[in-house]
């Protein structure tokens, strides 16, 4: 009925620009993005005059394509196994911990199935972000809306002795129910998990095996969020196996060799003269500066590589200023303890932003700091005079990330950028009925 599958699948909502919202929707009528990102990306007309459900024509939408079996349930509860085909394109992409500088085949595998929701404080679940209330509250709109899941949470989860890895190697010696190239050289393929002895084996692994929150923060305090208003419109409860209490995630093995894992750089702009001054004044309190040569052609590849590999022994950053010759690495200074600021400063980024950006800028930091992934794009915001700086960090490891955020930690805002993004659509979870 849909066509091409590879033609209704779409990333994440926080993805989804309005340019690529409208060229989803024109790529096919039956495309997930209808539902996905519902009517606009202007989250904080939730707060706006008028009210009213944001989701509405959502709601009849997914209705119509449920009625028309656009989308048709399965009969009995699955899980559902992900192999995610992709290339990492050329230049410094790292997994946390190895290197590779070339372009690079790779493939994940993630558990698609629904994870009871937790609290952060029971320690089955760990966030290493914070959220945004506008975003967190427009997840909760579509929730209420559809009573669905759209797209699923990424999540890690560890796997030391490689105890479910031959249930996963045997569900994927069959074929595949789904198999499509979609956008940028990807590939998806999805097994459906139904055999009972399977179930019950992931079941038990996951039993007490906590979880990490990858990418989703906002779409799982939402889930938090919606549950409790579902127990209050229930007098104050719901059934343990009601599927309310319940959210989707893909769970992806922290060894997991397609696990990717990149960095987001800092740009910096609107930089006043004392801004300015507080700034190079931290600076040169806490990091000693080297010229590298670098070439005309590649610089910020090399200046990035040069951050990986110094950062193995130390706390090291790249720094792209203005004019010729100002592109240095900083490293900090020998006689500063960084342990001594606690775990969080395994994090470069949290250094720069807790004792370089915050003492410079103060309040200004979220109006004056940009996030890219694309070093040569933070290179040419600088070159060109569109920023004053921009500072180009290592992906952050994750045995580091495991650490700290185990312990409760969380790092600071854009530190980690899992790649790919897990495709939406592929996978849809109605919350009915019992699981």
């Amino acid at each position: 009925m849909v066509g091409d599958l590879a033609e209704v699948v779409c990333p994440p909502y926080d993805l989804i620009t309005p340019e690529l919202q409208e060229s989803l929707r024109r790529r096919n009528p039956y495309n997930v993005v209808h539902l996905e990102a519902g009517e606009g990306l202007d989250w904080t007309r939730l707060y706006g005059a008028g009210g009213g459900n944001l989701y509405r024509d959502t709601t009849a939408l997914f209705e119509d394509w449920l009625g028309k079996q656009v989308l048709k349930r399965d009969g009995e509860p699955c899980f559902y196994l992900l192999r995610h085909d992709f290339t990492l394109a050329l230049g410094p992409r790292l997994r946390g911990g190895d290197g590779g500088f070339e372009d690079q085949r790779r493939s994940r595998i993630g558990i698609t199935g629904c994870v009871g929701l937790e609290t952060y404080d029971s320690r089955q679940v760990f966030a290493h972000e914070y959220t945004e209330e506008p975003a967190v509250m427009d997840r909760v709109s579509l929730m209420s809306a559809c009573n669905t899941n759209f797209s699923p949470i990424m999540s890690l989860y560890r796997d030391s002795d490689s105890i479910l890895a031959p249930t996963l190697q045997s569900i994927m010696a069959g074929p595949p129910v789904i198999d499509i190239e979609s956008d940028e050289d990807q590939r998806l393929s999805l097994w459906i998990v139904s055999e009972r002895d399977a179930i019950e084996r992931i079941q038990g692994f996951f039993d007490n095996t906590p979880v990490f929150l990858a990418d989703g923060h906002h779409r799982y305090e939402a889930s938090l969020r919606f549950q409790e208003l579902q127990r209050q419109a229930s007098q104050g409860s719901l059934p343990a196996d009601d599927a309310r209490n319940f959210v989707m995630m893909t769970l992806i093995e922290f060894d997991d060799p397609g696990l990717m894992v990149l960095p987001y750089h800092r740009v910096v702009k609107g930089m006043d003269g004392p801004a300015l001054e507080r700034f190079h004044e931290q600076l040169g309190q806490l990091f000693d500066s080297q010229t590298i040569e670098l070439s005309g052609n590649n610089a910020a590849g090399e200046l990035v590589e040069e951050v990986v590999r110094r950062s193995e022994t130390g706390r090291v950053l790249g720094f792209i200023g203005p004019g010729p010759d100002a592109s240095r690495l900083l490293t900090l200074k020998d006689g500063i303890d960084w342990r001594s600021w606690g775990h969080l400063a395994t994090s470069e980024a949290w250094i720069l932003e807790e004792k370089v950006l915050k003492p410079a800028l103060g309040n200004d930091l979220s109006q004056q700091v940009n996030y890219v992934h694309d070093h040569e794009e933070a290179w040419e915001q600088v070159t060109s005079g569109e920023c004053q700086a921009a500072f180009l960090v290592r992906p952050f490891p994750m045995a580091e990330f495991e650490e700290v955020v185990s312990q409760g930690q969380r790092l600071p805002r854009k530190s980690t950028f899992f790649y790919p993004k897990l495709p939406t659509g592929l996978v849809i979870n109605q919350l009915d009925g019992v699981l």
